[in-house]
């Protein structure tokens, strides 16, 4: 499966305590600061969106808009993106 769990993954925009620079990774601590209902895309992609369903110490749930969920452990995060919550 293309997205599955381990596939590596990086992020460039965040906001309020998840602010980075553009072109930086979101790290396993990054990403351990997400909360349920925030949403998140694919490398920046408006079509490629989800929404955080579940965490725990491990990594995260997503439930992308256009597939299934799929759970990614916190240090695989690297090209999931926090999208801003103006742009939701």
């Amino acid at each position: 499966m293309k997205w599955g769990v381990g596939v590596a993954r990086g992020c460039t925009y965040f906001e309020g305590n998840l602010n980075l620079p553009s072109g930086e990774h979101m790290t396993g601590n990054q990403s351990r600061l997400l909360k349920v209902g925030d949403r998140v895309s694919w490398h920046n992609d408006q079509a490629d969106q989800g929404t955080v369903t579940e965490k725990n110490w491990a990594g995260v749930t997503i439930k992308w808009d256009n597939r299934s969920e799929q759970t990614i452990l916190h240090n695989d995060m690297a090209q999931v993106e926090r999208v801003p919550s103006n742009l939701v």
